[in-house]
């Protein structure tokens, strides 16, 4: 089978291994996929931050190596990036945490400085040793680079460069790498826990809004029912004056009545 093929049976049929020769379709289970997804958001909000905190320092160029370097920020973002990297390679959890610690590895074996113009091509080089160090099988550079958006040579020389400036040291112990898995886990604690705090946040100021809005009911319910004993109170006192002043003219008619009669009585 061509790579050509291999490329596009993967982009569609989500991850695969080796059987007798043959490749074999399988699939990561929806629980795992929302674990890796979800380690990834927590490495990637780690490179961020680190990234803004790099663009108030003055680097020197000597930390800035060329070929990792781009001549413009990509418009992926970092997460976007691992997440698009991960989904058509499919690798495993554990590969995910090895691409921080090569690139921890290499900043400080080097001093080397994380920005977002070197941080996308820092993530690829350290993904593709990730993987044929940790997964079972791998595929084509040219699979890859289509997947990165890098040409093939230039794939082959960011590898080889970044192989040679963490000294091919690739093994990493079980105890860093439980203390690595540890503060990530710890970090994505305090995530959920502001997550959680933010919905509580939320959620009372919903609730005095909802209670504001009941106020502001009541308060227009009050001012109607005013409203309208006021139309009332005007209506019985429109009432009355008329009544009033029907009286008045029955008296005023009375007495007119009564001098007429009176009138009459003297002629």
């Amino acid at each position: 089978m061509s790579d050509t093929e291999d490329t596009e049976e993967i982009i569609i049929n989500k991850s695969i291994s080796f059987n007798k020769g043959h490749i074999i379709i399988e699939s990561f289970s929806q629980k795992e996929e929302e674990i890796i997804t979800s380690t990834i958001e927590i490495i990637s909000d780690l490179l961020v931050k680190i990234c803004e905190e790099n663009k108030i320092k003055k680097c020197n160029k000597n930390f800035l190596l060329k070929s990792f370097t781009c001549e413009n920020i990509p418009s992926i973002s970092i997460k976007d990036y691992l997440l698009r990297l991960s989904k058509h390679a499919k690798v495993n959890e554990s590969t995910i945490i090895l691409i921080l610690i090569y690139i921890d590895r290499l900043c400080h074996m080097n001093h080397f400085i994380l920005t977002y113009y070197n941080i996308h091509k820092l993530i690829l080089s350290a993904f593709i040793l990730a993987i044929k160090y940790n997964e079972e099988i791998y595929y084509s550079m040219i699979y890859y680079s289509k997947i990165g958006g890098v040409s093939v040579i230039e794939l082959n020389n960011l590898e080889f460069e970044f192989f040679i400036l963490i000294k091919f040291k690739l093994f990493v112990q079980t105890t860093l790498f439980e203390k690595y898995y540890n503060d990530l886990m710890s970090l994505k604690d305090d995530s959920d826990d502001d997550d959680e705090e933010e919905y509580e946040e939320d959620y009372e100021e919903q609730e005095e809004e909802e209670d504001e809005d009941e106020d502001e009911k009541d308060e227009n319910e009050n001012e109607e029912e005013e409203k309208k004993q006021y139309i009332d109170n005007n209506n019985n006192n429109n009432n009355n004056i008329s009544k009033v002043n029907y009286k008045k003219e029955t008296y005023d008619n009375n007495v007119n009545n009564i001098n007429y009669e009176r009138e009459c009585i003297r002629i």
